[in-house]
């Protein structure tokens, strides 16, 4: 059984806004005056109670984080990032780097859940990695081999295995807070180190685990820096992540019935049969009438080579270059989906396997075929709010 340790976040982890009796918005002029009134009813010159000393210290050391603008920004963000038992020395964080052990602006936290069969026992644990996108991929394939060939050799393991590869599969992307706790720490940790530039993207990366108040504070971080960085962010393909756990399974169902099926058409013979058909290639399904006549049925019963639609990704963002028909399937007999203007900006999802047709997804979702001819990588006109196509986080 997997324990799941329980934290408890709050706004003043170490105590140092109630020490002062002020709330975390206060203020600096508040925050002054409680100092001075506090610092001046506890001073151990004054005051003769045995606790004096210790309130008088607890007071200044809590006031000298407070008074700095910066120092107390650091406090807000950690807060966030950690509860009170696991709080770090704020002034000596060290970057949380990659498996290699390198310095990495990409590095995200991992959660796989993994279990082993030990015949009269089992373990079923749930392993935290740090990595970039790389090093995840093969994470994933090794947690779900070890899943696959030792997770069974045990009668007790074996719903727990079952239900390891479902909450595997679903939770790619639900380390929500292992995240924001990364990439907040990383910030502060480049910060503290001078490297400005990395610090900005830590904290640019971490707005997209963050909740309002998370990214109001993290923006006036980004602020203070100064920094405009111009290096290319780091794109995590985490629906290849998902379906990366599903490839030691199809070998192995592959390899079971392949010596009951017919031989199997590979991708490259099937895209040299298209190549070699002189009379070109139909990618809809003619239907003839008893009466005599005939129509066409707009099912595509072609083979679409697909891109994965991962709207966090600006490389498959193409625009239109006319004005043009969005059609059902990748033939001009097809019904039209929509009337789509120049310079409209699409995602491009998949494409025919002689490159004429590509499908794209518009800014509703829809998705159609538009020929290859007018599309041109790159942004065109501006993507409105609550497209569709893509949801990440734009630097101005």
């Amino acid at each position: 059984m997997i324990k799941t340790e329980i934290k408890t976040y709050t706004t003043d982890p170490l105590g140092y806004y109630a020490e002062l009796e002020v709330s975390n918005t206060a203020g600096d002029d508040v925050i002054k005056q409680s100092y001075r009134e506090k610092a001046k009813y506890w001073h151990p010159d004054h005051n003769t109670s045995e606790e004096a000393l210790e309130r008088f210290q607890k007071i200044s050391v809590a006031y000298d984080i407070l008074k700095d603008e910066k120092n107390r920004l650091m406090y807000d963000l950690l807060a966030q990032a950690y509860p009170k038992e696991k709080f770090p020395d704020m002034f000596a964080l060290k970057v949380y780097k990659n498996r290699k052990g390198e310095e990495d602006i990409s590095v995200r936290a991992l959660s796989l859940r993994q279990v082993v069969g030990k015949l009269v026992k089992y373990s079923d644990e749930m392993n935290l990695e740090i990595c970039n996108f790389k090093e995840a991929q093969s994470a994933v394939l090794k947690n779900s081999l070890i899943n696959l060939f030792l997770g069974w050799w045990s009668v007790q393991s074996v719903p727990h295995n079952i239900d390891a590869l479902i909450s595997n599969y679903k939770g790619i992307n639900k380390n929500t807070q292992e995240n924001l706790t990364l990439l907040i720490h990383n910030a502060y940790a480049y910060y503290q180190d001078k490297k400005d530039n990395e610090a900005y993207l830590s904290a640019y990366q971490a707005l997209n685990y963050a909740n309002p108040y998370q990214q109001e504070l993290l923006k006036r971080f980004m602020a203070s820096l100064d920094v405009r960085p111009q290096t290319k962010l780091p794109t995590w393909n985490f629906n290849l992540l998902k379906y990366l756990q599903l490839v030691i399974p199809g070998i192995v169902a592959l390899l079971l019935v392949m010596p009951f099926s017919a031989k199997v058409l590979t991708n490259s013979e099937l895209n040299r049969y298209f190549a070699e058909k002189p009379e070109g290639i139909n990618y809809y399904q003619e239907v003839k009438f008893r009466t005599g006549g005939r129509t066409v049925d707009d099912v595509v019963v072609s083979k679409i080579l697909n891109i994965p639609a991962n709207t966090d990704d600006l490389n498959m963002l193409y625009h239109l270059t006319e004005a043009t028909d969005v059609m059902y399937g990748p033939d001009e007999d097809f019904d039209v989906l929509k009337k789509a203007k120049s310079r409209a900006t699409v995602r491009v999802t998949g494409y025919t396997p002689d490159k004429q047709w590509f499908r794209v997804m518009l800014d509703n979702g829809d998705m159609g075929f538009v020929k290859a001819k007018i599309l041109k990588k790159g942004i065109g006109a501006e993507i409105p709010e609550g497209s569709k196509i893509y949801t990440g986080i734009k630097i101005k």
